[in-house]
């Protein structure tokens, strides 16, 4: 990035931070931090979950904060805030630096929202007849606040993906962790697998085919159905087909389906 195109981003950056300051005063309004009307979502509620997620802006992008410390280059590469509607509509990836900022400057304040938008979400899914979810990192990976709210809301059911290690240090009775590979961390996933949590792979496989049976000798079950992690099986893979950008990918974050077959037939 050249030295003016940094000057820009870092004026739209001051700009959103001096809109979401001044924001702070006009009060809350439903579903600041949780979204529930999207494709993930709707897939959940087939299998009896109203899931709320949030969406920040991932990695450094927010220009305050880094809310992804164990993020790859691929991963950066491949990652989902570039994908679906966040690259066509900007005002999308505008809201999610928005409301990254916010946390950094008012972290009372979001939590606060947080909260508001959870006791909501309990209202709706109580009216629909459904189990509230939260799937906090959307777009990011900050299991302290996860954590927090899955001890402030018992009857909710927490869950996320991430890449930082040692995840089952980090998982309760109402806060399921899927890991990430990246490409670079192998050994941290087959660490989290002999402690029971799940890792997510992502393969090159395209839409309407089938996935790998197999990644390093556990089984791979099909993530795309939907989004509900908690609902998966225990010792597995969740196998992941590359989209948005990550189709592009050519590290080793995608893993490429062909050598894995290749593999198995020798």
């Amino acid at each position: 990035m050249g030295i003016t195109q940094k000057n820009k981003a870092m004026g739209i950056i001051e700009g959103l931070r001096s809109a979401v300051v001044a924001g702070f005063a006009e009060g809350y309004k439903r579903g600041a931090v949780l979204q529930t009307a999207n494709a993930k979502t709707i897939k959940g509620e087939s299998l009896g979950v109203l899931t709320g997620i949030c969406y920040l802006a991932p990695a450094s992008e927010s220009g305050v904060m880094n809310v992804c410390t164990f993020a790859t280059e691929g991963c950066k590469e491949a990652c989902l805030y570039d994908s679906g509607r966040s690259k066509i509509f900007p005002d999308i990836k505008r809201a999610r630096i928005g409301k990254t900022v916010w946390l950094w400057e008012d972290r009372e304040s979001f939590l606060n929202a947080l909260r508001r938008d959870i006791k909501a979400l309990i209202r709706e899914a109580e009216r629909e007849g459904l189990k509230p979810a939260v799937r906090f990192n959307g777009t990011s990976d900050l299991p302290w606040v996860a954590m927090m709210m899955s001890r402030e809301f018992p009857q909710v059911m927490f869950y996320d993906y991430t890449k930082l290690p040692k995840s089952w240090l980090r998982t309760r009775y109402n806060y399921q962790l899927t890991f990430s590979y990246s490409g670079e961390n192998l050994a941290e996933c087959m660490e989290a697998l002999a402690h029971g949590v799940n890792v997510s792979v992502v393969f090159d496989t395209k839409r309407g085919a089938s996935l790998p049976a197999e990644w390093m000798g556990y089984r791979v079950i099909d993530g795309d159905e939907h989004d509900v992690r908690f609902l998966d099986p225990r010792g597995v893979i969740v196998g992941l087909r590359a989209k948005g950008e990550a189709k592009k990918v050519t590290s080793s974050f995608v893993v490429q389906s062909q050598l894995i077959q290749i593999g198995a037939a020798a």
